[in-house]
């Protein structure tokens, strides 16, 4: 309806005329003859509604050959697609046309090249992320064998220094795994306190390097989710806990329990992790999930922005909401809270 709106808006100039033509028939059929105005007018009034009718029902099926054509054209833009196109196209247009198809034809060269270098770029990231877990592991074995030789002091800060190498190879990881176009989760029964005891277990070397007090009172709850990746969102948001809680008197608190109100379906399961930092200014709140935003605050100048983004997109794959804490964080601090479905 739209298309056929425009169309006659474009054709009412020749409309116009017509209908002028006609009056001025109709004056000539009256000086000539005004007894034969009656029927010659009719005469005349109807040849033009024909005429109008025809030529819009031939100009509807030119009009959907070069849709047609140009859709033909847009969707494989093949040399057989461009002769098609140019074929039914007036020839005033051909001109505008052969230039339009050099540079599709450039730009899609253009495009090819940088996928490829993409590609390349990918399977070498992938490859580096395989070959750095040999100098990973083979630096755990030696922190064991060597422990002896090296003062607690020295061993701490080694692991902590070695966690935080292991978690960024396993961001690019995720990272690849989120863009996969085929990927397996497995989901399964968790207890949550269970697992985040095993995420805490990663963060003793920075626990006791910043020397934080860690406080958790999960909520003895199952859930129905990814060990891996739930785990892999839990030490995002613990490795921001640590980072930015206070560097002296720093305290990260875990705290989880189940709605009690409302119908059972729509129940939810929280598990909240808090740290009593220097919080987040309240205008940086709306952005904290984008990809790479780090915000205005001066302690976060050196971060990524991608760890929350990671929480939030495979928070979305695992059915779990996720927000920002703006009621119980800690001293001003900053908290983020995962709420899990509450699956019977």
């Amino acid at each position: 309806m739209k298309r056929k709106s425009i169309c006659l808006r474009m054709r009412l100039h020749w409309l116009i005329l017509l209908l002028l033509s006609d009056v001025f028939f109709v004056f000539l059929v009256w000086l000539a003859n005004p007894d034969a105005l009656e029927s010659l007018g009719f005469i005349i009034l109807l040849y033009t509604l024909l005429s109008v009718v025809l030529g819009y029902a031939i100009d509807q099926v030119r009009i959907n050959v070069r849709l047609s054509a140009a859709e033909d054209f847009l969707e494989r833009q093949g040399e057989y697609e461009e002769q098609e196109l140019l074929a039914v196209a007036d020839k005033a247009w051909h001109k505008t046309l052969k230039e339009a198809f050099r540079v599709l034809a450039k730009e899609r060269i253009q495009n090819s090249e940088k996928q490829q270098e993409l590609m390349n770029y990918q399977e070498f990231i992938e490859a580096w992320t395989h070959e750095i877990k040999t100098p990973l592991s083979l630096s755990e074995l030696v922190l064991e064998n060597r422990r002896e030789e090296m003062s607690d002091h020295v061993y701490r800060r080694m692991r902590h220094v070695q966690r935080m190498a292991e978690m960024d190879v396993e961001r690019i990881l995720y990272y690849a795994r989120l863009h996969a176009e085929h990927v397996d989760y497995r989901f399964e029964k968790i207890f949550l306190p269970e697992c985040v005891e095993e995420v805490l277990e990663e963060f003793s070397g920075m626990e006791e390097e910043k020397g934080v007090d860690v406080r958790v009172e999960a909520a003895q709850s199952w859930i129905v989710s990814d060990r891996r990746v739930l785990a892999f969102m839990l030490s995002q948001i613990l490795g921001n806990a640590f980072k930015y809680t206070r560097k002296t008197g720093g305290i990260v608190e875990i705290a989880g329990w189940e709605d009690e109100e409302g119908e059972k379906e729509k129940r939810k399961i929280h598990l909240a992790v808090r740290d009593n930092g220097g919080g987040v200014p309240q205008e940086d709140i709306p952005f904290l999930f984008d990809k790479g935003f780090t915000g205005n605050h001066p302690g976060r100048q050196d971060a990524t922005g991608m760890g929350l983004y990671f929480v939030k997109k495979y928070a979305e794959v695992l059915a779990v909401d996720v927000r920002v804490e703006e009621e119980r964080i800690l001293d001003g601090g900053f908290g983020i809270e995962l709420l899990f479905p509450m699956v019977s």
